[in-house]
């Protein structure tokens, strides 16, 4: 999969640009704050109809702006196809060859993207609902019918937690507690399947990875379900569960186990890097992680998704920064930022496009 031309218009720093890429890497070079990591999130954008940084849509619309159009040209197993998203004040617009596309679980998977940059170290840091959205969005990418099953899944999640609330001094409908709770288990298994195979689809080359960058062997993800899993019938035990936390969650008003109470972490030799990893040791392992990711989507849809790398050279020395690119020598397109090109070995980029971006703009 490559994203062949990118055009935008109003959106953040750009009043109107079009930039054609190359099919393997891609390098954007320009000083800081002069728009190169914007390109990086209207690709992302373009990909997963939303922004990168938790922010509202119309933050991406260009100041005094009443819109903003993303438009890419993807390349996928050998068609072409145009995607595009115009967002204004009435929301977003999603079309494909011209096309509207009502639902988003209907335009994903157009244009899969693997995007890392210096803040996703606060995928470890941050809170659970930082990691579970990360699972979320990449799961979609793969598969479609993930984001239905989520969408039901917190539909009834809602539904459960509001009659949590009315039954808290009143009588119960138990009949209708039941099927809440039969529908609630049917969904969080489906969620708990898809996330434990990915994750275990992911630890299958962290390692390696991790160990190949980093030089230090041991990390692995481990997923953390709100409840105890002993064995492969979750259904059961959820739904046990549910039941007798019933008094619990009546007094709270919310429902306290399931998919969205699952949580993540990074283990290297067995310690949490939460607790016990350095600066370093985090980065690095959301790095690995996301090479990782490359094997799975390529495994999983038989493409290589685009590989976006922003600022990657700033955070790696000259030994690491190599071996990267070098271990990227595959039929993959890779589009990455950078302030400069100080000690990369030009062997690594031979081939590479190069656009220099100064306000806004490219440079000829």
């Amino acid at each position: 999969m490559k994203i062949e031309k990118l055009k935008l218009k109003n959106f953040r720093n750009y009043d109107d640009i079009e930039i054609v890429f190359n099919d393997k890497l891609n390098i954007i070079i320009g000083n800081n704050a002069q728009g190169k990591t914007n390109i990086l999130e209207a690709i992302y954008f373009l990909s997963i109809t939303k922004s990168n940084f938790p922010i509202n849509d119309k933050t991406c619309i260009k100041k005094d702006m009443l819109f903003s159009k993303i438009e890419g040209l993807i390349n996928n197993n050998e068609s072409n196809k145009k995607i595009s998203i115009l967002m204004n004040a009435n929301g977003k617009k999603l079309e494909v060859n011209g096309e509207e596309i009502k639902k988003h679980s209907q335009y994903l998977g157009n244009l899969r993207v693997i995007l890392f940059n210096p803040d996703d170290v606060r995928l470890i840091k941050e809170s659970p609902n930082n990691r579970r959205r990360f699972l979320n969005i990449e799961i979609s990418q793969l598969y479609l019918k993930y984001i239905n099953v989520l969408n039901d899944y917190n539909l009834i999640l809602r539904q459960r937690n509001e009659y949590l609330k009315v039954i808290r001094n009143g009588n119960i409908n138990n009949v209708y507690l039941d099927i809440l709770n039969s529908k609630m288990v049917e969904l969080a298994t489906d969620i708990y399947n898809y996330r434990i195979n990915f994750v275990n689809e992911v630890n299958k080359y962290i390692g390696d990875i991790y160990n190949d960058i980093a030089g230090v062997e041991g990390l692995y993800i481990k997923y953390l379900p709100s409840i105890d899993v002993k064995n492969d019938d979750y259904s059961s035990i959820m739904l046990k569960k549910l039941e007798s936390n019933l008094e619990k969650e009546k007094i709270y008003g919310t429902t306290l186990i399931g998919p969205h109470r699952d949580d993540f972490s990074f283990i290297l030799k067995d310690n949490d890097l939460l607790l016990y990893g350095s600066q370093g040791q985090q980065k690095m392992a959301i790095l690995a992680l996301k090479l990782a990711e490359i094997e799975v989507f390529y495994n999983i849809t038989q493409e290589y998704p685009v590989l976006l790398l922003d600022d990657l050279f700033s955070e790696l020395d000259v030994e690491k920064r190599n071996k990267v690119i070098g271990y990227l020598n595959k039929d993959i397109q890779i589009i990455v930022t950078t302030t400069d090109l100080k000690n990369v070995d030009k062997r690594t980029i031979r081939g590479s496009k190069i656009y220099e971006i100064d306000d806004g703009r490219i440079v000829d």
